[in-house]
């Protein structure tokens, strides 16, 4: 049997890993810069909605050596595609995909081909699915990175904002408290 501390940490951690609200917390805690942390949030949802599942944070950590961004922003976006939502967000962008090349290909198919052995996986999703799902994860992944910037820069900012008027308003009453009456 389990023990109940473990299970604890394993909820926990699953607590985060499913949750938008828990990444959102994460990223926003960061200490950099506004524009660092928005873009590698940005960079970190281009690398999670295209088909790069297994290597998104080989591939941030890649892409860090040309561009300045904060990296664990980055690494906690790619989060986004993890067991659970990696098949319902493939077979959408293979469906946008499918807007530009013919295929047929169902939700089904797409479970199927993702629950198998990953090499299996890998050569069905490349050669019978391939150019749909790149094209259509390519055109996902920029309309969502090029709205993920301006979002987490306006969210960064209100928040930053919020926080020095909470701490100047309670330098202010702290002042008054110590000076008396």
């Amino acid at each position: 049997m389990v023990s109940s501390s473990r299970f604890d940490r394993f909820l926990k951690a699953c607590r985060w890993w499913l949750s938008p609200r828990e990444w959102l917390r994460s990223i926003v805690s960061l200490d950099d810069s506004v524009h660092n942390i928005a873009l590698g949030t940005a960079i970190g949802v281009f690398i999670a909605l295209t088909p790069t599942v297994g290597i998104q944070m080989i591939l941030v950590m890649l892409v860090a050596l040309f561009l300045r961004f904060n990296r664990m922003a980055a690494l906690i976006a790619v989060y986004i595609t993890n067991p659970i939502t990696t098949i319902p967000i493939y077979y959408f962008n293979y469906k946008v995909g499918t807007l530009i090349f013919e295929e047929t290909w169902t939700y089904e198919d797409f479970s199927r081909i993702l629950s198998g052995r990953w090499r299996q996986a890998l050569e069905e999703l490349v050669f019978e699915v391939g150019l749909p799902l790149l094209v259509g994860s390519l055109i996902v992944a920029t309309v969502c990175s090029v709205v993920t910037y301006p979002g987490m820069c306006w969210l960064l900012q209100t928040l930053r904002g919020r926080a020095a008027r909470d701490e100047s308003a309670e330098a202010v009453l702290s002042t008054r408290e110590s000076a008396g009456p």
